[in-house]
């Protein structure tokens, strides 16, 4: 047996060798369009207006950077600003890092810091709300968050956990651990 044995290891050597070398001349596999997540389309600084039935603005949507990926069908959004109008009432604005919106646009996610503000008017007082990864309804005008909340008017500020935001209606509420302080 020991005789055999430089053989044995030898043939065992070349089979090694050979299958080394078949498996580095085998191309890799390349994925397909839709098999990976990649962009197909982009747009830089665009803008978008959505209209009510009377064919007045109704929502106005701005970003730095779109992407769009064909296997989610999503978009993602880098600096999202939005701007939600009121024919009677002061517009609602929403700025954040970044954003993602669903294939169908149900849902806007606005991930980052998100920062929301409507303008003082002779009927409203001006307030800013600051918040984080902000899930988003635009039909409704709806937005919800379960991340640290601060609301700021001209003598408040509000801070707690949890929000929901009912922008059409002007109402916020502030879900937990709410701590208010009155300035005069």
């Amino acid at each position: 047996m020991g005789r055999w044995l430089p053989y044995v290891l030898l043939l065992g050597l070349v089979a090694a060798t050979g299958w080394l070398q078949q498996q580095l001349a085998t191309p890799e596999k390349i994925a397909a369009p839709g098999e990976r997540h990649a962009a197909d389309f982009f747009m830089q600084d665009f803008e978008s207006i959505t209209m009510n039935e009377l064919g007045v603005p109704k929502r106005t949507l701005q970003a730095k950077h779109l992407a769009h990926y064909p296997d989610t069908d999503s978009n993602e959004l880098e600096q999202p600003y939005i701007v939600l109008h009121h024919p009677e009432k002061p517009p609602w604005h929403v700025r954040s890092e970044r954003g993602w919106v669903n294939s169908d646009s149900s849902v806007l996610l606005l991930l980052g810091t998100v920062k929301i503000w409507r303008e003082e008017s002779a009927e409203h007082h001006r307030i800013d709300i600051e918040t984080s990864d902000l899930r988003v309804l635009p039909e409704s005008d709806y937005g919800e968050t379960d991340k640290a909340v601060i609301i700021r008017t001209p003598t408040t500020e509000t801070r707690g956990i949890g929000m929901r935001a009912y922008m059409e209606r002007g109402r916020v509420e502030i879900l937990s651990k709410v701590h208010t302080r009155y300035e005069q």
